[in-house]
Formats: structure tokens, C-alpha cells, sequence
């Protein structure tokens, strides 16, 4: 990190004393003793089953300088406040306000990492960027991102996931995006919202959170996005089947590529797998050109490996669509209509986990889901989990006769070895507790692995 404090520095932001010890320097920060660098302050923080400033004396011994806890230690340097959460949090938004830099600030329902990952991509071409690392996009992720800000940095990708009401309001107060966009809105977290309507509101935050001099890049192809903003004073940009930035056409190449003709930069083929990527496309391409950007091809498929988490492997006689990140009804939708979309010499087969938090709409949105299967002509579905049978009984009604729900991982892995065929393609996916990649895992020790797309 390009940047230096002193201990006195700190604790006059946090209303704290350093003491004989102010003129420590700082040069970052980290809250895992197992990643410390020589250095950085550690930020003890304390979580559900436990209490960081046990690692205090651990953090010193790895070289930490000096330690934000609630307590103080005798192994080093501490500035000592109620909650180091909250410390963190306050001095991450004195320095992101030290640094007159645009933030551009993601959120939605599904699509937020892609996103960010593919915006970043295109904005790198032409800025130093600093952007989320992976998900780390709650309200510990959010100002340990803003740290990694330093004096060359000139433009910022920030992530802000929620899962309640008034959560992306305050990542906001921490960030201060200069612009901002929600991806979709769709039925998720539904046991910490209450409704989609509460989703809406939520995301709905990330419009609020700018300044009249702001930028809100808005989804015209998602109901609840293009409701917002209509009280917003500052620059809207459009993008979807209509608006500023326009899908004129999607399609896939013989080499399994997406070409997509995008209104006003033309055409373009991208190693994506999933249709549903195209918003995404869509999205980083309105932030580019908003920025000067106009290479869009090169700076994509570049990203593309690793921001799309749906990845294509062999294994044995049959093509596996791992999707197993997580799960929510849109993104389920999605993968379902990236394998009718797969050119397949055999079956589809979707091999679904639960999805999780779904609260008292998880019976009808499971029934959906396979609803959705016999729609997109997936030939099998496998299903797993407390709501697996309503995923079966959904899949049975849209017609598709081999349906079966499962109890183990190791039992979907054995009833595929019996049943794949050569050139089928089995898709695996589900929220993350359900850890759908353990069926992958059991499939892998039949059948080590070809290749990957």
C-alpha cells in the first residue's frame, strides 16, 4: 500500500489515545494474523464464536506494528476503542475522502462480482484501479477495500452485497460512490428482507447514496431497476434492450462463444457461457464509455476466465457445468437457460441444490425453479436438499418424468454414473451451504478431469 499514518494520525480520527507510542508508522492494515505484513495495523475484530483480540499477541509476533482492539496489550502498540468494527469503518472513509478519486459502486440481486470484475477490467486499460477482492462486500470487505486506495490510484470498483434493509445505505456512507448501479433485483435473502419489494428498496439505497452530481446506471430490462431512480437529479445512463448503451442482438459462435452486438460500440465475442451475462456485458460497457474507454473486446476476454464463475469441464463420457457458487431464483434461472442454450448430443441434466433464505416463498419459488426446468427442456432433474421435493414436484408437472430427489452428495454422484450417457451435460448448482461442488468432488475421483473452458 502507498500510504503512511501514524498512530497520533489514528487516534485523533477515532477518538483515542496512542500515547507514548504515536509516532509508530502504519503502511496497511489486515485483520487475519495468517496474512499480516510487516508494518500493518491489526484490526481485532470480533465475530459470533470469536473474539480477535486473542490474536493481539499473535498479530505482534507476525511483525504488526500496532493493533486497533478493545483492550490493551503489552506485546505492542494499541489504540483502544469500544468496537474496532466501527474504527475500521471510520478510517476508511477518512481516507477514501482524502482521495478525489470517481468510486463506482455495484450491487443486485446476482451479477454484483462479474460485474465488477468485467467493469474493473474494461476501466484498467486506461486507469489504476483498485476494486473488491473476490465478494468481500459487507461492511468489514467494503472498508478494507477503500485502504487499498493510495495516492495512485485514479478510479475505485466497489462491491456492496446486503442481505437487510439500510445495509448498502451505510456501505454508502463509507464509499461516497461518485456512481453506482444495481445489476437486477430478483427474489434473494428473502428471510432477512420479508419481500421482493423490500429487495427493491434495499438496492434501491445504492441511488440514494449519490450525490446530486452522481451517475446511476440504470437496468432497463429489470422492472424493479428501471422503477429506480425516477427522483434522482443527476446523470442517469440507460442500458438494456433500450436506452444508451443497447443489446441489439445475442447469440452463440460455433466455438461456443457470446457475440453480442452492442449499440454504440458493435460487435463483440466473448468466452461467456451464461445468457444472462449479457446485463453484465451491458453494465461495464455503459461505465466505459461514460470514461473513455474504447477497447472493450481485448480488456473483456482478458477477464472473462475469471470473472464468470460458471465454468464447463469433461469428466468421462459426459460435459459438467459447474454453477455451484450459489443460488438464488434468478441466478438458478439463469443457469437453466445457459444449458438449453449448451449444443448437446444427449441429455441435460440439472442437478439442483436448495436454495437457501428464502423464508416462507421458499415452497413456490422452489416449485418454480423446476417449473423452469421442463420449460427450458432439461431431460433430468436431480435435487437436493430440505426443498428438493418441491423442485421435483415443479419439474414433474412441467413434464419431466425423470425427477428425483436425493439426501446425500455421494448418492446424486453415483445416480449420474448410472445414468449419463456420452455428450450429456449435467449441470450442478445451489446456494452455498448446500456445497453442490462435493458432488463434483465424488465425480472427479470416477472421472479425473479433461479439460476446462
Amino acid at each position: 500500500m502507498g500510504w503512511r499514518y501514524t498512530l497520533n494520525e489514528l487516534a485523533s480520527w477515532l477518538n483515542c489515545d496512542a500515547g507514548a507510542s504515536g509516532e509508530v508508522a502504519v503502511t496497511g492494515v489486515s485483520t487475519d494474523t495468517r496474512t499480516i505484513e510487516p508494518g500493518a495495523i491489526f484490526v481485532a475484530l470480533e465475530g459470533p464464536n470469536f473474539d480477535a483480540d486473542d490474536f493481539v499477541a499473535a498479530a505482534f509476533a507476525q511483525g504488526a506494528s500496532a493493533a486497533i482492539c478493545k483492550r490493551p496489550h503489552p506485546e505492542g502498540p494499541c489504540l483502544v476503542v469500544p468496537s474496532p468494527l466501527t474504527a475500521l469503518q471510520q478510517w476508511a472513509t477518512r481516507h477514501r475522502m482524502s482521495h478525489d478519486i470517481p468510486i463506482f459502486a455495484v450491487t443486485g440481486s446476482c451479477g454484483k462480482t462479474t460485474t465488477k470484475d468485467l467493469t474493473a477490467a474494461l476501466l484498467e486499460s486506461r486507469y489504476t484501479v483498485v476494486k473488491t477482492k473476490g465478494n468481500l462486500n459487507n461492511d468489514i470487505g467494503c472498508p478494507l477495500s477503500l485502504l487499498r486506495i493510495d495516492r495512485d490510484t485514479s478510479f475505485a470498483v466497489i462491491e456492496m452485497g446486503a442481505n437487510h434493509v439500510g445495509e448498502i445505505d451505510q456501505l454508502c456512507a463509507l464509499a461516497r460512490p461518485t456512481e453506482t448501479a444495481v445489476t437486477i433485483v430478483a427474489p434473494s435473502h428473502l428471510e432477512g428482507f420479508g419481500s421482493i419489494e423490500a429487495v427493491a428498496k434495499a438496492k434501491s439505497e445504492i441511488v440514494d447514496g449519490l450525490d446530486a452530481d452522481g451517475c446511476f446506471y440504470k437496468n432497463m430490462d429489470n422492472p424493479w431497476t428501471r422503477a429506480m431512480g425516477e427522483n434522482f437529479s443527476g446523470e442517469i445512463v440507460r442500458f438494456g434492450r433500450e436506452g444508451d448503451v443497447v443489446l441489439r442482438s445475442q447469440s452463440f459462435d460455433a466455438s461456443g462463444d457470446m457475440v453480442l452486438d452492442i449499440d454504440p460500440i458493435g460487435t463483440i465475442r466473448l468466452p461467456l457461457l451464461v445468457p444472462a451475462h449479457a446485463t453484465n456485458v451491458l453494465l461495464a460497457v455503459a461505465v466505459g464509455l461514460r470514461h473513455g474507454i474504447t477497447d472493450f473486446e481485448g480488456p473483456l476476454r482478458a477477464a472473462c476466465g475469471t470473472a464468470a464463475r460458471f465454468k464447463v469441464r469433461t469428466l468421462g463420457p459426459f460435459e459438467l457445468l459447474d454453477d455451484t457458487y450459489n443460488a438464488n431464483p434468478a441466478s438458478m434461472a439463469a443457469a437453466l437457460e445457459a444449458l438449453a442454450a449448451r449444443a448437446v448430443k444427449g441429455k441435460r441434466i440439472a442437478v439442483l441444490g436448495e436454495m437457501l433464505e428464502l423464508g416462507e416463498d421458499a415452497v413456490v419459488l422452489h416449485r418454480g425453479v423446476g417449473t423452469q426446468a421442463g420449460l427450458r427442456g432439461v431431460d433430468v432433474v436431480f435435487a437436493y436438499g430440505e426443498h428438493a421435493c418441491d423442485i421435483i414436484a415443479g419439474a414433474r408437472e412441467a413434464g419431466i418424468a425423470r425427477s428425483e430427489a436425493f439426501n446425500s452428495h455421494e448418492a446424486i454422484a453415483d445416480a449420474l454414473v448410472l445414468s449419463a450417457s456420452p455428450g450429456d451435460s449435467i449441470l450442478l448448482k445451489g446456494s452455498r451451504g448446500m456445497r453442490m461442488e462435493r458432488v463434483a468432488e465424488q465425480l472427479e475421483r470416477r472421472f479425473p478431469p479433461v479439460g476446462e473452458e
